[in-house]
């Protein structure tokens, strides 16, 4: 089938297509959230896309180049000739909009290790996954905490077990954060943005209200159990810098 014209039938295209190919290629960052919160299509979350942002397992990484060129796309060959281990540019044929493609692990102001969690089928990342991705960024902007906002206002918090596709995994979360301190401080702060955000823009008719969610998850991080490395690291606190810039990542 052809490159679909609007980017958000272009992200469904895709999906299903590595799907049908078997190919852990599923999606994430904005159009991801579009994807599973019917709040950020409406007013006033509603907005344009400039990109599509995928991660692919790893056994399926050197199958995504002839995957995208089959629809279509051209691969950056320089930056895929130097990153590829890691992450994959391609472009659309006219330049409509790029596609980014991550192996096995987000890396920006944290690491979030996604191997063995992309398993052909769904179409986005899983939910739990979906938010810490969001919530990692230590620059966090409007858009990332609308799409947070509008993520939390649609989907409930499951409290027990590792969730149901539905829902998003608090156990996964408190997996990470009591791990590695840096990010906990990170999601911690950066939830506090998301309730500020929410007091004053909250999703009309939708199912949760996205500060209770909010203030669920912020107490369950604050009791969950804490590894020793996070302990050692809690005592240093700030005085060593806990987070990476947009800048050292790219580099």
């Amino acid at each position: 089938m052809p490159i679909a014209a609007d980017i958000r039938d272009e992200a469904a295209r895709l999906t299903v297509a590595a799907a049908a190919a078997n190919l852990g290629l599923r999606l994430m960052g904005g159009l991801a959230i579009w994807t599973v919160s019917p709040s950020v299509r409406v007013p006033p979350f509603a907005r344009e896309y400039g990109d599509l942002d995928f991660a692919v397992r790893g056994r399926d990484g050197r199958a995504v180049t002839p995957f995208l060129v089959a629809e279509d796309y051209v691969p950056e060959r320089m930056f895929n000739s130097i990153h590829g281990a890691q992450r994959l540019n391609f472009g659309h044929p006219s330049g409509q909009w790029t596609i980014d493609v991550v192996i096995d692990a987000l890396r920006m102001s944290h690491v979030i290790e996604l191997r063995g969690r992309l398993d052909p089928g769904p179409p986005t990342i899983d939910l739990a996954d979906l938010l810490l991705t969001k919530l990692q960024v230590w620059e966090i902007n409007a858009k990332d905490l609308a799409d947070i906002t509008c993520l939390l206002a649609d989907r409930p918090l499951s409290e027990t077990g590792a969730g149901d596709g539905e829902a998003i995994a608090v156990e996964r979360i408190l997996a990470l954060t009591g791990s590695d301190w840096g990010l906990c401080h990170t999601l911690e702060r950066n939830l506090g943005k998301v309730a500020d955000f929410a007091r004053e823009r909250r999703p009309d008719g939708a199912l949760f209200d996205p500060v209770v969610q909010v203030e669920a998850l912020l107490a369950a991080i604050a009791v969950g159990r804490k590894s020793a490395g996070w302990r050692a690291r809690a005592l240093i606190g700030e005085r060593v810098r806990w987070y990476e810039t947009p800048e050292e990542v790219r580099h």
